[in-house]
């Protein structure tokens, strides 16, 4: 009584702590985020898987019968929404339109398909379903017919999804983690480590609660409260680093909006729709490739490879921990996608490493400067542009070939 007792209100949190995590992230994203905005619609639909198990384990068979009708869709979303989510996050210029509604068509063809099968069934079968119908076949040929389809689109559909999302999700997440290095020269909470175990414990809880539903495990109350307590603190972590995580690329596209675009610039003076019309037309044409990197000759090339290593030469802007590529790209009245063209192209490097390559050769200056010696070497990483002692050892390493500890002994000996 006492385990089940515990069993029972680890579900009635987990049923509450969806909820609350979709309003929070809907409410506290509005106008602001639409990752957040994913993430909230991400949290409402576990909320109805999660809901129509916890009227299962519950024992609330009528509950569970009522909600089983969207329990089938719901579950074939989960992965797509849980990778539109992840776009959403490592996505400059991402918007939810029509052609993502087509990650929906399964979730959609089941619903039809299986409400159409299962409203046939007698109260009696229904029960019989809900209660036996995951691990037994039915006696009567509806009965039957509706456990096949459950076989079909949970052994079959949903097993493809989760090969096939957690595929397209670690593609998104690799192409992220190159892409960042060609605009910002900080990577701190722009790697979206958190987001990674994330991804893994969302597998590998579906996998579980799979072999729960379609074995006698689910019975094993004591394998239920670990899986809910499990639950529960994986849809804490993702909803409270989802509340906190920043907008990644926001800072990219204000400055390129606030950039001149072909003498386009935005007046102060304009009222609130016309700065939006032109905000957007803008922010188009700055995210249009043929427009804003158009062929550069040899001599164009040679000429911004110049322009940089002067600039950073005489105004030293690696030394700005936070230094951006649009950044760079206002000083050198060139698009931020012909800067790391050239460096790509040119230089055989991204913009990330570019920088550091400065700030490391400034961090050396500094510690064989006699003047300096007294600074820590996480005094040097900010005095050098680094914002943290790790990000300064990781670089230095990877450059020099040693730490700066061992650097500076070596300049001592």
């Amino acid at each position: 009584m006492y385990l089940e007792n515990i069993d029972r209100y680890l579900i009635i949190i987990g049923i509450y702590q969806l909820l609350l995590f979709a309003f929070l992230l809907f409410f506290y994203g509005y106008s602001k985020s639409t990752s957040k905005k994913m993430l909230a619609i991400f949290f409402l639909n576990a909320w109805f898987y999660y809901l129509t198990l916890g009227m299962y384990y519950l024992g609330n068979y009528q509950a569970a019968i009522f909600l089983y009708h969207i329990f089938v869709p719901s579950v074939l979303a989960l992965c797509p929404l849980f990778y539109l989510y992840v776009k959403s996050l490592t996505n400059q210029d991402f918007s939810f339109g029509r052609r993502h509604l087509l990650h929906f068509i399964p979730s959609a063809l089941l619903f039809l398909i299986n409400s159409s099968v299962f409203v046939l069934l007698t109260p009696q079968q229904s029960k019989w379903f809900i209660i036996y119908g995951f691990t037994e076949i039915g006696s009567a040929q509806i009965l039957e017919f509706t456990t096949y389809i459950y076989f079909f689109w949970n052994y079959v559909v949903f097993v493809l999804q989760i090969l096939i999302y957690s595929y397209l999700i670690r593609k998104e997440i690799l192409c992220h983690k190159n892409y960042i290095k060609e605009v910002f020269s900080n990577l701190q909470q722009k790697k979206l480590n958190w987001l990674i175990w994330c991804i893994v414990l969302f597998f590998s809880l579906l996998l579980i609660n799979n072999t729960l539903l379609q074995t006698d495990s689910v019975d094993d109350i004591k394998i239920r409260i670990y899986y809910n307590i499990a639950m529960i603190v994986i849809t804490a972590f993702l909803g409270f680093a989802g509340l906190q995580q920043i907008d990644i690329y926001k800072e990219i596209v204000d400055s390129e909006i606030n950039y001149i675009v072909k003498g386009e610039p935005i007046s102060v003076n304009q009222n609130h729709n016309e700065i939006h019309q032109q905000t957007y037309v803008i922010t188009k044409k700055c995210t249009n490739n043929k427009y804003v990197t158009p062929r550069l000759s040899e001599e164009e090339k040679e000429g911004i490879i110049n322009m940089l290593e002067n600039i950073m030469q005489t105004k030293k802007l690696f030394l700005n921990p936070d230094l951006k590529i649009t950044d760079v790209a206002t000083e050198v009245s060139f698009s931020r996608k012909q800067i790391s063209k050239v460096i790509n192209e040119n230089l055989n490097d991204n913009f990330y490493n570019y920088i550091n390559h400065y700030r490391i050769e400034e961090a050396k200056c500094l510690l064989e400067n006699a003047k300096y010696s007294k600074f820590s070497i996480e005094g040097i990483a900010h005095q050098s542009g680094f914002n943290s002692r790790s990000s300064f050892y990781t670089a230095f390493k990877n450059v020099t070939g040693i730490t700066p500890t061992r650097f500076r002994r070596k300049i001592v000996e």
